[in-house]
């Protein structure tokens, strides 16, 4: 039921834990029209109390989800944002996730969670309208994401069914610097390692229960809004592409198009495409859809495992699939076997491991090996890029960090390659690549923006939707983009969503809760919150300067021609002024940066 006494609060309601002495305090801070929400929220919160001098293991150093004033109150507004110190690369970042997690905030009646010091742990965190309490939980230790939250779910008994759960796994209690963080079974704090930042605060798992319904407003104008948005978002053109095969279904037309990655990028296109196609996974593989609570766009692809390599009692039956999934761990690894790719999916998740850079770090590692640079010794296995079974042992032993080998690797292939050679065939961008070899303007703009995400605005795009060879003209599009994405992030809205939520609905949304000066001023303070987020990677030591691009990149064909490194350093050069003018100007050299390297020391 809706409230008829809805008023919309000027500012946001924050929960600060103090893992350290196990207490909590309610924060009230930060105005809505200056910082929105999600990502504005995060960047507020970090800058405040972040140590931009530190690295990511300072027991000070804040990890904060945020959601935005549309969560729980409009359709696809389902995403968390995760802003922390990276263990990556030792800068401030963010990662997105969906599922329950941004509804159960909304119902528990925060807009954003503060973590900050460390626990002896391993602990679990129940979040609630009444604050959180910190539960020892010793017997969570080393357990699998699966086996983790089965455990959760028993403690909360009753409370599992209106509760998200957030918990890591093995990989993040090892070190591993792009452990992710799992949400819900099948959504993730992907990238950047937001599962090892968990870690290193001695926090195994999140239960956010929501007890309490989200107010809103009962007037026509916004129920009459929200079930037309409810409709556009479950039937409109626009999200027709993720209701049916989903991601999955451009495996075949970017193969066409010289743009998937086969074999830690030897080639761009391949025969074998078809086997792993959305349609394939679609007759095959795919048992059920789901979506995020909050959503009617049902993008969530659920697919069976008749290959659950290393099986575990707690396994789902099936898992959650994408394109980056199946670029990862299919082709980028010569593999074209949909069976055998799900099985490999179910490894990744049971270690909690991001899916793209395992894949793009196995890839390295496998070309190493025929390179003669790493032997059998130290990979245990025979890496072979379509040996399947081989790699899900690789990934197993990954998660526990098995042997020196597996723990340089778990820091990335342009570490690994830095300690046994192979730098030139690293396909790292930022991050281990993304899995659109498009061309020039895709490789130095995930290469330099601010996730490291093809995400991040259209670079994915550009290449085959803008022909001129234009450096200014491509980063000039990228900018402005990033802008618009930016606003998403703070709502917190889907990107796949983006098509419907444009900047007038999203203003019309915030009028119809109340807040037309904000909504009056959107652009303008979408415009700061994509400074100031900059100006914090900077201060945290980012130089984009320095970035870059590994010599595979240059070698890469497309449907377009043989990619011009000429042009490409053009935009890199090009986009890294444009970064540090967003900025604020130069970086200052900062300790996070420089002891990101003793991470796993």
């Amino acid at each position: 039921m809706s409230d008829t006494t809805f008023h919309p609060r000027q500012q946001f309601r924050i929960l600060n834990v103090s893992l350290t002495q196990g207490a909590f305090a309610c924060d009230i801070a930060h105005d809505v029209a200056v910082h929105l929400g999600g990502s504005g929220l995060a960047a507020a919160i970090f800058s405040q109390h972040g140590c931009m001098d530190q690295p990511a293991r300072h027991p000070d150093q804040p990890l904060i989800f945020a959601i935005g004033p549309l969560t729980g109150r409009f359709p696809m507004m389902t995403k968390v944002v995760c802003g922390f110190m990276s263990p990556y690369h030792g800068q401030y970042t963010e990662s997105h996730a969906g599922g329950r997690l941004g509804m159960c905030m909304a119902r528990a009646g925060w807009d954003a969670i503060e973590l900050r010091g460390v626990a002896e742990g391993p602990v679990m965190l129940r979040i609630d309208p009444e604050g959180c309490r910190v539960v020892p939980a010793p017997e969570l230790a080393g357990l699998d994401t699966f086996a983790t939250e089965h455990a959760v779910k028993a403690r909360l008994g009753a409370d599992a069914q209106r509760a998200s759960i957030c918990c890591i796994g093995p990989a993040a209690e090892t070190g591993c610097t792009y452990a992710c963080a799992t949400v819900d079974t099948y959504r993730h704090f992907g990238r950047m390692g937001a599962g090892r930042a968990l870690a290193l605060k001695g926090v195994k798992a999140i239960a956010v229960v929501g007890a309490r319904r989200v107010s809103k407003p009962a007037t026509a104008e916004y129920k009459a809004a929200f079930a037309r948005l409810s409709r556009e978002c479950a039937t409109s053109q626009a999200t027709s592409k993720y209701r049916g095969p989903g991601t999955a279904g451009i495996v075949e037309s970017i193969n066409a198009l010289g743009a998937l990655p086969w074999r830690n990028l030897e080639d761009s296109r391949d025969t074998g495409a078809e086997h792993i196609s959305g349609e394939a996974f679609l007759r095959d593989i795919c048992v059920s859809k789901r979506s995020c609570a909050g959503c009617t766009a049902a993008c969530i692809h659920l697919g069976r495992v008749t290959t659950p390599y290393n099986g575990a009692p707690t396994d789902p039956q099936s898992i959650s699939y994408d394109y980056e999934h199946i670029f990862a761990l299919g082709s980028m690894l010569g593999i074209t076997d949909p069976h055998a790719v799900m099985g490999l999916i179910l490894s990744v998740e049971r270690q909690g491991l991001d899916i793209m850079s395992t894949g793009g770090c196995l890839a390295w590692a496998t070309e190493a090996t025929e390179q003669g640079l790493i032997s059998a010794t130290q990979t245990m296995v025979p890496l072979a890029f379509g040996n399947a079974p081989a790699y899900a042992e690789a990934i197993a032993m990954l998660g526990c960090a098995y042997n020196e080998f597996y723990r340089v690797l778990g820091r990335g292939a342009a570490h690994a390659a830095a300690v046994y050679g192979g730098g030139d065939f690293a396909c790292v961008l930022g991050q281990e690549m993304s899995g659109y070899a498009t061309g020039e303007v895709f490789f130095a703009a995930q290469a330099l923006n601010f996730r490291h995400s093809h995400l991040d605005n259209l670079c994915y795009c550009y290449d085959y939707e803008h022909f001129e060879r234009d450096a200014k003209a491509a980063v000039d599009v990228l900018m402005a983009d990033e802008r618009r994405r930016t606003l998403v992030n703070c709502m917190v809205g889907c990107m796949f969503g983006r098509k419907i939520y444009t900047a007038d609905v999203f203003a019309d949304c915030m009028r119809l809760l109340g807040y037309d000066a904000t909504a009056d001023s959107l652009d303008a303070a979408a415009d700061a919150v994509q400074r100031h987020r900059w100006t914090l990677r900077l201060q945290s030591g980012y130089d984009p300067r320095t970035v870059r691009i590994p010599k595979r990149f240059s070698k890469v064909v497309t449907a377009r021609g043989p990619v011009d490194p000429a042009y490409m350093d053009a935009v890199r050069h090009t986009y890294a002024a444009a970064i540090l003018d967003m900025g604020g100007g130069v970086p200052q050299p900062s300790a996070a940066a420089e002891s990101a390297a003793e991470e796993l020391v």
